[in-house]
């Protein structure tokens, strides 16, 4: 459902899809029954299906573009630009007070308000919540409008626009970049608020490009001839068909870079040889449960104890070593040094396959627990869980084809180290694993291990 507040229509240079029947939302508007659909994607992982049937219910997202601004009015590229509402602009805003009281009638009470983090947006959604008597919860990164670089602050002309959208000026965001920062933010806003009618005050180059991506598959005949969701008028509303969200996202957000890795034949001398796993010692960012992934992190104080006490351990149980790896990160490589200070070792080479899985946009936050069981759902440039498996293996049995017979110290962290624990027994190792705690890995499970029956491929 889309609703336009107001009578005047207005320059949408919020996007580059000026010209792309804008000024007619009437005509790409959603077929009425879309939000009614069950959730479902058949594409998704098992555990995806189930994960999004926990964290998810029935609630409403609506999207508010922002109030008219002045380069609204001056047909300019605003983009990033936090460019502010005029007094237009706001009196756009309070008129579609009356558009959600309208829906309020039809039993769609909103239950409070989000925004992009730019100023046009939170202050739109600011008034939206005072009239409403709803809480302002918060501005969420990511919902911010498309990034146009360089061409920001300038009149929008067609050979602009034309320049945007195909991809040759470098300092426009990139349109699966942008999407994906899209999806996830609007998957964090509906995972965190079960159940409710949330607005989002947004943009409308935002708006349009996620509603495309929506549609596009299921709905084609909601979009315009060229394909793609008109750029709404300010300050109108726009519902977000959220039972097609988690499809999207597996198409444009959880891709996967790794290919197969199948069974291979165990490397011949491998009697006497062992490969122990150790994750890297305490950081401050460990501490304060953020998400550091490759982010490279330094050990605490804590972090150099507990490499001494585990150096220590080790040696005091008669253990031996012939060779210390481990990855290029810092906490990683200096818990490696500490603990085979003890053997007389030092690190001798390092793998960068073997860093921390990429958190993406999620490193640097500490993040509630539904979203760090499927981060790569909620936050751009996450690696896939999939690939860090194929990863963690590959890199492991090259270690070990590389040095076989060895007694191997691989020092590494907790989410790849976990995997590959998972792959070598066959059945996912569900407990964390503990800083600067050494765990054995089995050879041959790790040589057996199939990506595509154990993902169901």
């Amino acid at each position: 459902m889309t609703i336009t507040h107001g009578s005047l229509q207005h320059p949408n240079s919020d996007g580059a899809q000026i010209g792309s029947g804008a000024s007619h939302p009437e005509t790409a508007q959603p077929p009425q029954n879309l939000q009614a659909a069950p959730d479902r994607d058949n594409s998704r992982q098992e555990n995806t299906a189930e994960h999004s049937a926990k964290t998810h219910s029935a609630g409403r997202i609506l999207m508010l573009r922002h109030g008219l601004t002045d380069w609204n009015i001056e047909h300019r590229f605003q983009g990033n630009t936090d460019i502010p509402l005029n007094d237009a602009g706001r009196e756009q805003v309070r008129g579609a007070l009356n558009e959600f009281a309208a829906l309020a009638s039809d039993g769609v009470p909103v239950d409070g308000v989000v925004s992009s983090p730019l100023v046009r947006a939170v202050e739109s959604g600011k008034i939206i919540a005072e009239g409403l008597g709803v809480p302002y919860l918060g501005a969420y990164e990511g919902l911010q409008e498309r990034s146009f670089g360089e061409l920001e602050g300038l009149v929008v002309t067609p050979e602009l626009v034309a320049d945007a959208r195909s991809g040759a000026n470098p300092t426009v965001e990139p349109r699966e970049e942008f999407v994906a920062r899209a999806l996830t933010a609007f998957n964090r806003v509906r995972a965190a608020h079960p159940g409710k009618n949330i607005v989002v005050a947004t943009h409308g180059m935002l708006i349009a490009v996620t509603m495309t991506v929506l549609l596009e598959h299921e709905h084609p005949e909601a979009l315009t001839v060229d394909g793609i969701y008109p750029i709404p008028p300010n300050a109108s509303i726009t519902q977000l068909p959220t039972a097609l969200l988690d499809a999207a996202i597996d198409r444009h957000v959880v891709t996967h870079s790794e290919g197969d890795v199948g069974p291979e034949p165990l490397p011949e001398g491998l009697a006497g040889g062992t490969l122990t796993l150790i994750r890297h010692g305490q950081t401050d960012w460990n501490k304060n449960r953020l998400m550091q992934g490759v982010s490279d992190i330094p050990l605490n104080e804590t972090g150099r104890q507990q490499a001494h006490e585990t150096g220590a351990k080790l040696q005091q149980m008669g253990l031996r070593y012939d060779r210390v790896l481990s990855s290029p990160l810092s906490r990683a490589h200096e818990t490696a040094q500490r603990v085979g200070e003890f053997f007389g070792l030092t690190v001798s080479q390092t793998y960068p396959e073997l860093v921390e899985r990429a958190y993406g946009a999620a490193e640097g936050k500490n993040i509630p627990d539904y979203e760090s069981a499927a981060p790569d759902r909620f936050y751009p440039g996450v690696e896939t869980e999939r690939d860090l498996y194929v990863r963690a293996v590959r890199a492991l049995r090259e270690v070990v084809r590389q040095y076989p017979g060895e007694r191997l110290m691989v020092v590494s962290h907790g989410s790849l180290i976990r995997r590959a624990i998972s792959a070598a027994q066959g059945y996912e190792h569900t407990q964390e694993v503990p800083n600067a705690q050494p765990l054995e890995v089995d050879i041959a499970g790790l040589f057996a291990w199939d990506s595509r029956g154990y993902f169901g491929d």
